[in-house]
């Protein structure tokens, strides 16, 4: 008898403990790069969207202005499909900042020089390090996104090309103006990176997802990956060749820039565009 009322009471606390309410996490974290040098990341709320192109890669390529658009470049974002991100996680308002990689690292290999610009040229194999050695600064576990949390960090909740819309201007990212989507009109060719935050937050608070630096992302790259990927927190291909990146940059056309768009490079390889931004998560 005593036996059993001990085993209640243990699967009562069981229970209790599995419907405690998650501690309520506070919207921006900072993390301290050293030198003088922070970071500041917000919030990221759990949820669901769909990820990939809603439209077929033949109307995407007509779309593209100013150059002869080939609809294979965009097949690597079908299907469309539901993802479900399980839980919250704190994203980079910014793209890393050559101020803080040089205060992690020692060292500050951009081309464009400017405390508050990307760092660029960097491999995805730099950006592994960064994360590394950030996180052995903080205590935090510092990684790169998955391809899936970008993607839906990048949308807040909107289901259109851009996050600023159907259509997306100079005014409000950087990319090579002298092209444009659809009935957009032609802008700004600034040809280089322009500083962190020069343009309007989309609705999560984060700034630059399109344009500036492409950002290197987790997960390795698999034009077909999007066919059977797991529906909650797909984590990318087992393997591959290249990894994947996100968002276009100063140099690309505005149709790269999409939300949808989807790069791939080998992790060894840089280049005068590419930078990345970083996520953690919540402590329990």
């Amino acid at each position: 008898m005593a036996f059993a009322v001990a085993t209640l009471c243990m699967m009562a606390v069981a229970r209790a403990e599995e419907n405690r309410p998650m501690p309520k996490q506070p919207k921006e974290l900072t993390l301290d790069c050293g030198n003088q040098a922070s970071m500041k990341l917000v919030l990221i709320p759990a949820g669901e969207f769909k990820m990939g192109g809603d439209e077929p890669p033949e109307q995407v390529a007509q779309k593209c202005n100013g150059v002869e658009a080939k609809a294979e470049w965009f097949q690597n974002e079908q299907p469309q499909h539901r993802v479900e991100i399980t839980k919250p996680f704190y994203m980079g308002v910014y793209v890393v900042t050559q101020a803080q990689y040089e205060a992690v690292t020692g060292l500050n290999p951009s081309h464009f020089k400017g405390e508050r610009n990307p760092v660029e040229c960097v491999s995805w194999n730099d950006a592994l390090e960064f994360c590394k050695k950030l996180s052995e600064k903080t205590g935090q576990t510092v990684r790169l996104p998955t391809e899936a949390e970008w993607e839906y960090a990048c949308r807040a909740g909107t289901t259109t090309p851009f996050n600023t819309g159907e259509m997306i201007s100079t005014d409000q990212a950087n990319y090579d103006g002298r092209f444009t989507c659809e009935d957009g009109h032609k802008g700004k060719y600034r040809t280089k990176t322009v500083p962190v935050g020069s343009f309007a937050a989309n609705d999560f608070g984060l700034y630059d997802m399109h344009g500036n630096v492409w950002e290197w992302c987790q997960d390795w790259y698999d034009a077909g990956y999007y066919k059977d990927s797991p529906t909650d927190d797909p984590p990318g291909p087992e393997k591959g060749e290249s990894r994947v990146l996100r968002g276009g940059s100063w140099g690309d056309y505005p149709w790269s820039c999409r939300s949808a768009g989807r790069n791939r490079l080998e992790p060894g390889l840089l280049d005068y565009g590419f930078g990345f931004r970083v996520v953690c998560a919540p402590r329990p």
